[in-house]
């Protein structure tokens, strides 16, 4: 007569370390890593006599920050987000004036 027990299946996991082991090794081998190029800029000459930028005019010079309220400041005057644009648009664009400061 058979017994009525049941045996509990169990799986040999003395191999899955190893194997698990060996997909660890594989991947690691053939995967490449790639390097980082950084921000491919071109930057320029090292100023050798120390006042480069001491020359630049004020009108040359557009002024963004933000304070502690977290309001974005130009020149010093609060601005809003959608008035940025045409803000730094007219600055650029010199005003209308073909006249430039070097």
């Amino acid at each position: 007569m058979k017994s009525l027990k049941r045996h509990s299946v169990s799986v040999n996991a003395g191999s899955m370390a190893d194997i698990a082991f060996l997909l660890l090794i594989f991947f690691l081998v053939t995967t490449t890593i790639s390097a980082d190029k950084g921000i491919l800029r071109k930057l320029p000459p090292i100023c050798e006599t120390g006042d480069c930028t001491a020359d630049i005019p004020e009108r040359n010079l557009l002024h963004v920050s933000m304070n502690d309220k977290q309001q974005i400041m130009i020149n010093e005057n609060s601005v809003e987000l959608t008035e940025i644009a045409p803000l730094v648009e007219a600055f650029i664009d010199n005003n209308g004036n073909n006249n430039c400061d070097y």
